[in-house]
């Protein structure tokens, strides 16, 4: 499949809960905006101006509208490492794109109240520096019950 030079970053959010037999409970799909943070540190990547990227992907619970100038999630609730288990050639609004796939996963809780998660982003920290919001995307409530596993898997697309 030809790449096609396309303009913009984009990003695809699926979100599973599943319990602990590892049946899936509920699953979502949701479209992400690029923060102009995230947008300044892959250009530094790129250029080389920065090094040695940790990722991590964190939940909130602070819906509502997504900026462009926005820093940090609204409500940090919980976050876990993530990893790149591949980058691939893939369609985006019918167009070829690269796509790098981004997955981080909740253990369970373990408590009795559910996390009330609206919002979520990856978080790229480099040495020496503070985590810098990548992206964010807010959805409709979803209620983790302590008892819930739920995998973030993120495509991030050129």
């Amino acid at each position: 499949m030809p790449i096609k030079e396309c303009h913009g970053l984009a990003g695809r959010l699926s979100i599973e809960l599943r319990d602990p037999a590892g049946r899936l409970v509920d699953q979502r799909r949701v479209n992400n905006l690029i923060t102009s943070a995230g947008r300044d540190l892959l250009a530094r990547l790129f250029t080389g101006a920065a090094q040695g990227p940790e990722l991590q992907i964190a939940v909130g619970s602070q819906g509502g509208s997504v900026q462009i100038g926005d820093t940090a999630l609204g409500d940090q609730l919980d976050a876990a490492p993530a990893t790149i288990p591949g980058v691939s050639v893939g369609d985006y609004e019918g167009q070829p794109r690269v796509i790098a796939r981004v997955v981080a996963t909740l253990p369970p809780t373990g408590n009795a109240d559910p996390q009330a998660l609206q919002e979520a982003g990856i978080l790229v920290t480099l040495p020496g520096a503070p985590p810098v919001l990548y992206n964010r995307v807010t959805f409709p409530l979803v209620n983790r019950a302590g008892n819930l596993e739920m995998t973030l898997s993120w495509e991030v697309i050129f």
